[in-house]
């Protein structure tokens, strides 16, 4: 089971192109500032079937982005969703996390549902840091990171917009 707060689909906030985000409850990160204080409580969302968030979330053109709240805090199930996409789908993956790359990479979990996404935008949100129109971060601390290139070069490599065209 899946803690799901919202699914919003042909969004253009949370990545590249239209997408379909999958915004899940729980964290306990709490950042200071955040913008989705709501979704702290993980009872806040509802429990939904693998497949049935699948199917909720695959049926358009759109890729898909996951959000929260924390993803990590549901890593393993998650994990089990990602590669249902990646098996049945063409669909590249964005996610949302308030821990570092480098602490991702440290938990097992964690780096299991990393290995099945394409992007990592990283990083507590920090509210001294915070400007606007700053394109898919939220403070000027977090990354966007391309998850693929990083593990195969063992070193962070950041996303490259111009690669995505």
């Amino acid at each position: 089971m899946l803690y799901v707060a919202n699914i919003v689909e042909n969004t253009i906030v949370d990545g590249t192109g239209f997408r379909t985000s999958l915004y899940l409850s729980g964290c306990d990160i709490r950042c200071e500032g955040c913008h989705n204080k709501n979704l702290w409580d993980i009872s806040s969302g509802h429990a939904m079937e693998i497949d049935e968030v699948f199917e909720k979330i695959t049926g358009s053109f759109t890729n898909i982005t996951f959000i929260g709240g924390e993803p990590m805090m549901q890593a393993k199930t998650l994990a089990l969703l990602a590669e249902k996409i990646k098996s049945n789908t063409r669909k590249n993956i964005w996610i949302y996390s308030g821990r570092t790359y480098e602490e991702i990479l440290q938990n097992k979990e964690y780096l299991e549902l990393l290995k099945l996404c394409d992007i990592l935008v990283d990083g507590k949100f920090d509210k001294s840091l915070f400007k606007n129109n700053l394109r898919f971060i939220g403070s000027t601390n977090q990354r966007i990171i391309d998850i693929k290139k990083s593990l195969e070069k063992n070193n962070i490599v950041l996303w490259n917009d111009e690669e995505d065209l």
